[in-house]
């Protein structure tokens, strides 16, 4: 199954960077993405960095749908 990990940098708790990539490895086709500019809430709120959650979404359902691996932007 696809996955695409989206981190954001600031704010992040402590210890939660780690523990974030420890999910990309859950499938053998994944992509892990850190924003170091972006902040949780900016991931849904500020119009970049939801436009690259966004994107994250499209890219797995394209993925499911035709198959093929996923690739960085």
């Amino acid at each position: 199954m696809p996955l695409i990990v989206v981190t954001a940098g600031q704010g992040a708790q402590a210890g939660w960077p780690p523990l974030q990539d420890e999910m990309a490895p859950l499938s053998t086709n994944s992509l892990h993405w850190v924003m170091p500019n972006a902040s949780h809430t900016s991931l849904t709120e500020d119009q970049r960095d939801s436009r690259i959650s966004s994107r994250a979404v499209i890219d797995v359902v394209q993925a499911v749908r035709s198959g093929v691996p996923l690739a960085n932007p």
